[in-house]
């Protein structure tokens, strides 16, 4: 059985590759940047360098597919997620991290037919980790296959979140709410992580390194790629909302190693509401 989009795929694992020439070089140098909704909501030349390199050599390939980037809405563009052919991109994804010289940050690409994720390339220059995923052909790091834990508790699991660029009273309380009800006895999580990169969570549940994930605020660029590289590694993404289907542009999601730790989440985590991409 052949992947009908491996071309595509093809060309997102040549691009992430090629705009690590980009990445690379910038991480390690002093960096001009500029503020989008907070002081903490960060973009650089580098975000905007490599979002023009992959979004001209994919109109160069595919003229008539649609393309849908953080720096390309942030700058007036509109989100337009139709059955089309489109490619979503973050060119930075943990922007703030790649300021600050921290490591979890990466390249984010996916490809959407139908509004269905058909691959997800996640690429870490920094620490030379590629994660991969294509529906119904599984999900690997650098190569080799990798699988959830399965965890089905909170009191066993690794739980990832984050604080966001939202830094409001209200935001903050809720954020700050969430994180007590996972680490208070007596159902205390055996610890939780902030990596500071959406898509670089979803992925450490999908190779096994964190059981859960949640978060409210980010955007269909932070979680397309990860989401079926994770599903096709045996885990699930969920709404926080219960009975809610999962929407990517929704702006919020579950993680989980399995659909018994995603409802047990469900049950701790406050959503914040914001307005859909």
């Amino acid at each position: 059985m052949t992947f009908p989009y491996q071309e595509e795929y093809l060309l997102a694992m040549e691009l992430v590759k090629e705009a690590a020439n980009i990445f690379i070089p910038a991480f390690n140098s002093p960096k001009s940047i500029e503020t989008k909704l907070s002081s903490s909501d960060l973009v650089t030349e580098t975000d905007k360098g490599i979002e023009e390199l992959l979004k001209t050599r994919i109109k160069a390939r595919y003229p008539d597919h649609v393309f849908i980037g953080e720096e390309t809405v942030s700058d007036g563009g509109k989100c337009v997620f139709s059955s089309s052919p489109t490619w979503i991109i973050d060119p930075v994804d943990g922007t703030c991290s790649f300021v600050h010289r921290y490591s979890h940050t990466c390249i984010v690409v996916a490809f959407t037919v139908n509004k269905l994720v058909q691959f997800g390339v996640v690429y870490n220059p920094v620490l030379n980790q590629l994660y991969t995923g294509r529906l119904g052909f599984g999900a690997q790091l650098n190569g080799f296959p990798i699988k959830v834990t399965g965890e089905t508790t909170i009191t066993k699991s690794l739980l990832l979140c984050e604080i966001g660029s939202r830094r409001d009273e209200h935001s903050i309380s809720i954020k700050c709410d969430n994180m007590r009800a996972v680490t208070q006895e007596p159902e205390a999580c055996h610890g939780l992580r902030m990596q500071g990169s959406a898509a670089l969570n979803i992925c450490s549940v999908a190779d096994g390194s964190a059981d859960g994930y949640w978060e409210s605020g980010m955007h269909i660029w932070d979680m397309a790629a990860a989401s079926v590289i994770l599903t096709e590694a045996g885990g699930c993404v969920v709404s926080p909302v219960q009975g809610e289907s999962f929407d990517l542009l929704k702006r919020r999601i579950i993680a989980a190693a399995s659909p018994e730790l995603a409802l047990a989440l469900q049950k701790k985590i406050k959503y914040i509401d914001y307005p859909s991409d």
